[in-house]
């Protein structure tokens, strides 16, 4: 290590870190067979319906935190080496060293991991994520900036709030006429990328399909990373297609705040958002899933719709406790850009893994499978026990602030109209699964008369 990343790592180093365990090999094969095979075969970069089915069905993602759980017992929380043939990882077993992990990014911790660059490569090929520290150091001012990572609420929420506002009540009207009360996966989808591309596009691009499909299509290839060869005239034609916006950016959109010019490869940067925005859709359906089984939490969250304020904290926590049950981004990846020693060495160029439901669901927490939003109070991460839905440190989500604001404004715009009940799956509140299947989950929406809405609702919504 350099003297300053030397520095900073030792001080922040909990006594963990000076003892580094050694997997065998039949316990290593048990982490790839039990953690990595199934978080990649749900699919990393896009859900494939079918295997997070197949999660539920067989509780493959509660078995994986077993599995971790059985290696502590074994070896103890220090981080415990997989010496996995070309590709050794550390995983991490103790909540001090997640927080180590993730302040020390990305020196000497970096973002840019071998698997990820081999990823994204498929569709943000020069994104902030991937890039090397120098360039990293350029780009990610400028996500800072256009997200407002530092600010509780946007400056353009109020504008954000307007096209939630009048996008969602649709699905009021227009579930399908043979399930009229019915909302799914696929209803609540297309009404939710309406506002990901006006938020982030702006207005023009409300009914660009065509631009979503594109990039889902190269998000379907990036989930094979390294195995598939990248698609380069499909990436092409989504650059393109991103660019007619960029070079016309609308005033209050995310990209109208971007810099003008074409050094910081514009293109790769918003479609790191646009990608992640899917994840904080389904936050959003889990997360009205979980406050239509909680008659408690739901009375909470619709009182909480009728404050003109914008801010909303009880929503935003209820948005993180599902994200702590079902992470979006379930593991957090790192590389070592310099050996460090503990008790053994550990190579440069050795991964690092996070995995976040070895941590949610700790069986020493009381709520470990329950939800609790009280745990937040006003944090979006909580790094110390484990819990980051954004990661945490200098490489933590720039969204962090925006996504739950945006996601409050959505849940919001619903509850605010209509009455909520949970048909399927059905969930045991003390005792909530480890995987919830957002493609098969299915609510009722009852209308309420208008004067028993919450009272901004009550005037209806400006048309589009």
């Amino acid at each position: 290590m350099n003297s300053r990343s030397q520095a900073v790592f030792s001080n922040a180093r909990p006594a963990g870190f000076a003892r580094i365990n050694r997997a065998s090999w039949i316990d290593t094969l048990r982490v790839v067979a039990a953690v990595m095979v199934p978080t990649a075969a749900k699919g990393v970069i896009i859900r494939r319906p079918i295997m997070e089915r197949l999660a539920q069905r067989q509780g493959l993602d509660i078995s994986a935190v077993r599995q971790m759980q059985r290696l502590v017992k074994k070896y103890g929380r220090a981080p415990l080496l997989l010496s996995i043939p070309f590709r050794p990882q550390l995983l991490i077993l103790d909540p001090a060293d997640v927080s180590t992990v993730l302040h020390c990014s990305p020196q000497p911790f970096a973002t840019a991991t071998w698997e990820k660059r081999a990823a994204l490569a498929h569709f943000e090929p020069k994104n902030v994520l991937i890039s090397d520290a120098s360039r990293r150091a350029e780009l990610r001012p400028i996500h800072e900036h256009a997200l407002a990572s530092a600010d509780r609420l946007h400056p353009s929420s109020a504008r954000f709030k307007t096209i939630v506002d009048s996008e969602l009540p649709e699905i009021l009207d227009g579930i399908g006429a043979d399930r009229p009360n019915e909302l799914d996966w696929s209803a609540f989808s297309q009404a939710w990328f309406r506002i990901v591309r006006r938020t982030v596009l702006g207005d023009r691009a409300r009914n660009d399909v065509t631009l979503t499909k594109t990039l889902n299509d190269l998000r379907s290839r990036a989930n094979w990373a390294f195995a598939a060869s990248i698609d380069r005239r499909k990436l092409r034609q989504f650059q393109q297609q991103l660019g007619q916006y960029l070079r016309q950016p609308e005033e209050g959109s995310l990209i109208g705040r971007l810099p003008k010019g074409s050094d910081f490869d514009l293109e790769s940067q918003v479609a790191q958002w646009l990608f992640a925005f899917d994840a904080a859709g389904i936050a959003v359906f889990r997360t009205l899933a979980l406050l239509a089984c909680h008659p408690s939490y739901w009375a909470k969250a619709v009182d909480e719709v009728k404050d003109p304020e914008l801010d909303r904290p009880f929503t935003r926590s209820c948005l993180l406790e599902a994200l702590r049950l079902w992470p979006t981004t379930p593991v957090i990846l790192r590389e070592l850009t310099e050996e460090i020693k503990g008790d053994r060495t550990v190579a440069r160029g050795t991964g690092v893994i996070i995995f976040a439901p070895f941590f949610h669901r700790d069986p020493e927490l009381a709520y470990a499978n329950r939800m609790e939003p009280s745990i937040w109070g006003p944090n979006d991460t909580l790094p110390t026990v484990g819990f980051v839905p954004f990661s945490a440190g200098v490489a933590i989500c720039p969204a962090h602030n925006l996504v739950p604001a945006i996601a409050s404004f959505a849940i919001g715009a619903l509850l605010s109209q209509a009455d909520i009940t949970l048909l399927q799956p059905s969930l045991t509140v003390d005792d909530l699964p480890g995987t919830l299947n957002h493609f098969d989950i299915r609510l009722r929406l009852s209308k309420r008369p208008v004067e028993a809405r919450a009272p901004h609702a009550a005037a209806g919504f400006p048309p589009y």
